[in-house]
């Protein structure tokens, strides 16, 4: 359709024409041929005989005259929308009544226009501009449509990423990114195929609408390059039989789908060679832990009896005694650095379980005390229980005094002879708080966010540390789901603080 000013259109107009009027029918082909419009006119004069022609074929736009034998005009726009025609209707009145055509446009008609104005051209021009707006209206449906179509295609290119990346392995990625590429664009069929690089295979997976091959390649299929963030070719997708590639925006999904996929496969090579790197490194540390447990068993066991030997009565070799002391605590640092090895090991791979159980508090706090009493005197540092509320916790006991041992251990080694230890717990909301404060030097401010990272020592080099005690601590607090800080002002002493959920 063209200028609407010059009531001319491209293709011959087919019209329903309804109205029980001879000479009513006739004024209105008339008027529509005297302004030059091409129609191929459809007569009806009832609403039977308009239901008849409605199911026969398709119209541009029905002139329904109001008043028709047994029904109305509103009728039988009722009856086109009820069969499914899209047309839009020009009603006809033999004299004008606003509120008539108010009522008329707010219930489906596209125009009304009273029949004495028919004649003098103005139908004509009402009947381009209904069909103007019409197509406009048609044209904006079908952009809302695609965006619609577009938005719920990104959304479910987001769902398959999550689909992919659930792939085990490299066959499984191939295999889900053909099927999901052949669901999301609507192909026949989809042919995923990944280079060989380094030592992954070549890999080609084929998805299909039906069981059945895909046809050979053909200038219609449309063949889409995988690239890497670099730019390099790591291998490409053909689809076939597509019916999804609307203008610009369905080959710019297509081209983000090319990339999300590259990106899963990237980051399914990276998972797979984290996790191989994760079970060498396990399966390294359970050798190294066992072949170290095994003399380090023999020389604990044979400074033991040389211990008894020298201390017996009448015994020899008394001077040798603190030699056999200074094994014994190699000994036990060895197989604290073990330990700590293996807690930190299953830390990084998620494995630290804890059983947590209904207890007292002040329980877990003599039991560190009770624990810590030994080492405490032998550097001349007290050890004492400050404030202690009757509070009752969820914890897993051997791994708490774990915690504890770790904090207790770490401010006896700076705290100097003569200073004191205090262990205490108080509420903090649905929480326990429980502190080890010393009387220490403090630590740098600088060093406070790192404390607990893994391997790390900050400044204290020549102590016997794995750099690994606090790393665990917090591990096995965060296990608990409470949290760990540490708070120190140089020459003020450290308080460690973690919390343990209370018990219900």
């Amino acid at each position: 359709m063209s200028d609407p000013t010059s009531h001319r259109v491209e293709r011959p107009l087919r019209i329903l024409l309804v109205d029980d009027d001879d000479v009513d029918r006739a004024a209105v082909r008339r008027a529509l041929h005297h302004a030059g419009l091409t129609v191929d006119a459809v007569e009806a004069t009832s609403l039977d005989t308009a239901r008849a022609a409605l199911s026969d074929g398709a119209y541009d736009c029905l002139i329904v005259d109001y008043l028709i034998p047994g029904s109305d005009g509103q009728q039988v726009i009722d009856l086109a929308v009820s069969l499914g025609v899209s047309a839009p209707a020009i009603v006809l009145t033999g004299h004008g009544d606003e509120m008539l055509a108010s009522e008329l446009l707010k219930r489906g008609a596209a125009d009304y226009l009273p029949k004495s104005q028919v004649a003098n051209g103005q139908l004509a021009r009402n009947l381009v501009q209904v069909l103007r707006t019409h197509e406009l209206r048609r044209r904006e449906r079908e952009a809302r449509d695609l965006l619609l179509k577009h938005a719920e295609r990104l959304h479910a290119l987001v769902e398959c990423s999550e689909r992919i990346h659930a792939g085990r392995t490299l066959e499984e990625m191939v295999a889900t990114i053909a099927v999901e590429a052949l669901r999301l664009f609507e192909a026949r069929a989809v042919t995923v195929e990944v280079e060989a690089r380094g030592d992954l295979a070549a890999v080609t997976r084929v998805a299909t609408a039906v069981d059945a091959d895909p046809a050979p390649e053909g200038p219609d299929d449309i063949v889409q390059a995988l690239r890497d963030a670099q730019g390099q070719r790591v291998g490409r997708m053909v689809l076939q039989g597509g019916v999804f590639l609307e203008p610009l925006a369905g080959s710019a999904l297509l081209g983000k789908f090319a990339r999300m996929a590259v990106v899963a496969l990237e980051n399914g090579a990276l998972l797979r060679a984290a996790t191989a790197a994760s079970q060498s490194r396990d399966e390294v540390l359970a050798v190294v832990s066992h072949d170290l447990r095994s003399p380090l068993g023999t020389v604990a066991m044979g400074a033991a009896m040389l211990r008894r030997s020298m201390t017996a009565p009448n015994g020899r070799f008394a001077d040798d005694l603190e030699v056999i002391n200074r094994i014994t605590r190699s000994c036990k640092r060895m197989e604290r650095l073990i330990d700590d090895l293996l807690d930190a090991s299953r830390l990084d791979s998620g494995a630290v379980m804890v059983a947590p159980r209904a207890m007292p508090a002040a329980d877990l706090v003599q039991d560190a005390l009770d624990a810590a009493t030994l080492e405490a005197a032998a550097g001349k540092v007290k050890v004492i229980a400050g404030e202690v509320e009757a509070l009752r916790v969820m914890a897993d006991r051997d791994r708490v005094l774990q915690v504890f041992s770790n904090l207790v251990g770490n401010a006896l080694k700076f705290t100097p002879a003569d200073g004191t230890i205090t262990l205490s717990v108080a509420r903090a909301g649905d929480f326990a708080r429980f502190t080890v404060t010393d009387t220490g030097a403090g630590i740098p401010a600088q060093h406070l966010p790192r404390l607990f990272d893994r391997f790390w020592k900050g400044d204290r080099s020549g102590r016997h540390s794995s750099g690994l005690g606090l790393y665990i601590a917090r591990g096995i607090v965060g296990a608990h789901g409470g949290e760990i800080a540490a708070s120190s002002e140089p020459g003020g002493g450290t308080t460690f603080a973690f919390t343990l959920p209370l018990s219900p």
